[in-house]
Order: C-alpha cells, then structure tokens, then sequence
C-alpha cells in the first residue's frame, strides 16, 4: 500500500509537471528565493555554531542541567536530555536524530526513545525568531511569544506522553560520552555536516514547494484553506503564506503556530528517511506533533489575551532580513551563556559540597 501510494504520488506530480511546465519552473524560482533570502541565511550559520558545540561536547556537558527533570516530567532517562536540548537548539531534524542515535548505542530504551520523539524535535531559534518574527512579520515580539508558545507545547506533550507504555522497562545506565578531536577536525566534520544539512532543508523546500504549489494552485479552496493545506505539506512556505494574508494578525499567529508546531509533511519525511531502520513506532511522533500544532495555537491565543500585538508585514526587507538574524543569534548565545553558568554553579555547589563532607 505505501509503494502504491508514493507511485500514484510520483505519477501525479510528474503529470503536473509535463502539463504545466511553466507553473513548475516558477514555484520552483519562488522556493529558491524563500531559501536565499530566508532559510539559508537564518539556518546555515546556526548549522556551524551547534555543530561546534555539539561534537566539542558542550551540549552533552549543558544536557546536565536537564537529568533531574527527565524522570519524572517525561519518564525518559536522563541520557534523553542530550536530545531535547539539542531539539531545542539546532531545530528540526536534529532532535530526532539524536533520540535514534541514543537508543541505537543503548543508552536508552526503545519505549523511552519513542517517547522522546514525541516532542524533542522542535523548531529552533533562529526560525522562529529571525525567519518567521522578524523576516515574515516584521515584529521580534511576534517573534517572542511564537517562540515560548513552541517550546511550551513541546514540553506539555512530553509530560502526556511519559505515560506512554510506561510500565515498560528502561535502558541500563550508561554514561554518554563524547570522542577526543581537535579542532581542525570537529571543524571540518561539522562543516561537511552542516552543508549536507543545509543542502537537504533547501532541496527539500525546493522540492515540496514546486509540488505543492502545482497541487494546491489547481484546487477549488479559498486562499486560507490553500495556505494552511500548503504549509501541512511544507512549513516555511505555509508560514509564508500564511504571513501575507489580508488577515487579522491573532487568526495569522494562531495557524503560523500550528504549522510550526505540526512541521509539516516535509519534515516528517527527512525525519522518517532518518529513524525508518531503528524499527521505532512512529505513532507516538506524528501524534505528538499534531499535538503539538493544537497546544501552540491554545498558548499563541492565551498570550495575544494578554499581550495583543499588530504587525507591519514585509517592510523593508533587506533590513529586515538582517535584523531577524542578529536577534535569534544573540537569543541563542544569551541562552548558551545562561545555561553554561547555571552549570558552572551547579556544579560548584557539588564541589564545595564533596570537600565539606570529607572534612
């Protein structure tokens, strides 16, 4: 049934394409401007920095500030930490990758790994913050508050899924630990990583949002409809979309925030190219997802009760596009620096601790 659904889906865009090859080439061009003028420049540098951070060790190092909670918030082991906090970080898809990887070196269960998947790949700052607050609306408060409602439905569907088979066994203890390279090395492996990342976020963009526009274009629905069936399917274009409609900007924010959330079809994919041969169920992430989609509207609705805001959309974009960059950067650093002295005191507190007992 699956081989005859991807040929059916094949043969129908491949129609589409002989039949309007115009149209194709077009939304083809207009993937590729959203890719240069948005995606690469908010992702690629992220790409390098957490690469660095990651393969130096120091995210496995800040993932210890997260072993406490892990347990008893999400019933997963603390060695799950390492993923949800590079979930948050790095972004889609890096958060289930690395639940995958966890679970295949045994550091954790096949049931905690599944449970983690359901909400440790998220959206990362610079998106969020650069391509959609202040690219897409030209508001870093936007930004802001899309942001918090992301990351507080990513936690919310965690804490349901701990029950989640939750009577099943666990992973045996086991350290994580991180191989000794320096730094030409990590250098040239993130480097190789991120632009194979890179390429695959633009292709895939590319790809879904050419598809996409020639299946969507020929529908008989309204431009609402049209934008959230186009984001369902690829998210930055839906987002975009879905920025541009002559809309209230409480209606715009609650679907931008569902599409984030939900991620979209496009991502889902490279997700499942990733994780298909760990033989991980993959009902827990798709439920947890469209989960996740519901909760971000709920919170976006709650906050705009509270903090209302208005939006100048696509206003000056060259500023804007570089305004949108320096603000999820100095987000992310602000939040390494956090984390790196919250762990620094933490662990201060055990050393004095240790000396004080054995004196």
């Amino acid at each position: 049934m699956k081989k005859i659904l991807l040929w059916i889906g094949c043969i129908l865009i491949t129609t589409l394409m002989l039949a309007f090859p115009t149209d194709s080439v077009a939304y083809a061009k207009k993937a590729l401007d959203l890719c240069g003028d948005t995606v690469i420049p908010s992702l690629f540098p992220f790409f390098v920095c957490s690469g660095l951070l990651v393969h130096s060790g120091f995210c496995g190092t800040l993932s210890a500030l997260a072993k406490p909670v892990m347990k008893p918030l999400f019933n997963v082991n603390e060695n799950g930490a390492g993923a949800f906090i590079l979930g948050i970080i790095s972004g889609y898809p890096l958060g289930a990758i690395t639940a995958c990887q966890l679970y295949e070196s045994g550091y954790l269960s096949k049931y905690e790994a599944e449970r983690l998947l359901s909400f440790c790949n998220n959206s990362g700052p610079l998106f969020i913050l650069g391509a959609v607050g202040v690219c897409m609306y030209a508001d870093t408060k936007i930004g802001l508050l899309l942001y918090i409602a992301h990351l507080l439905s990513a936690l919310t569907v965690g804490v349901i899924f701990r029950f989640y088979k939750r009577n099943k066994h666990t992973a045996p203890k086991a350290t994580l630990t991180t191989s000794e390279k320096d730094f030409s090395q990590i250098y040239s492996s993130v480097m190789q990583s991120s632009l194979n990342s890179i390429i695959t976020v633009c292709g895939s963009v590319v790809f879904f949002g050419m598809a996409t526009g020639l299946i969507v274009s020929h529908l008989p629905i309204e431009p609402v409809t049209r934008s959230l069936l186009f984001g369902i399917l690829e998210m930055t274009g839906g987002v975009t979309q879905v920025s541009r409609l002559h809309l209230d900007i409480t209606q715009k924010l609650m679907m931008s925030a569902f599409l984030v959330g939900f991620a979209g079809f496009c991502v889902h994919l490279q997700v499942i190219s990733s994780i298909s041969r760990y033989n991980l169920s993959l009902f827990p992430y798709f439920f947890g997802k469209i989960l996740h989609g519901i909760l971000s509207v709920v919170y976006i609705y709650l906050f705009l009760k509270f903090l209302p805001v208005s939006c100048a959309v696509f206003s000056q974009p060259v500023k804007t596009y570089s305004q949108g960059f320096f603000v999820s950067s100095m987000f992310a650093c602000l939040s390494v620096i956090f984390f790196l002295a919250l762990y620094l005191t933490f662990k201060l507190k055990r050393t004095t601790k240790k000396e004080l007992q054995k004196t």
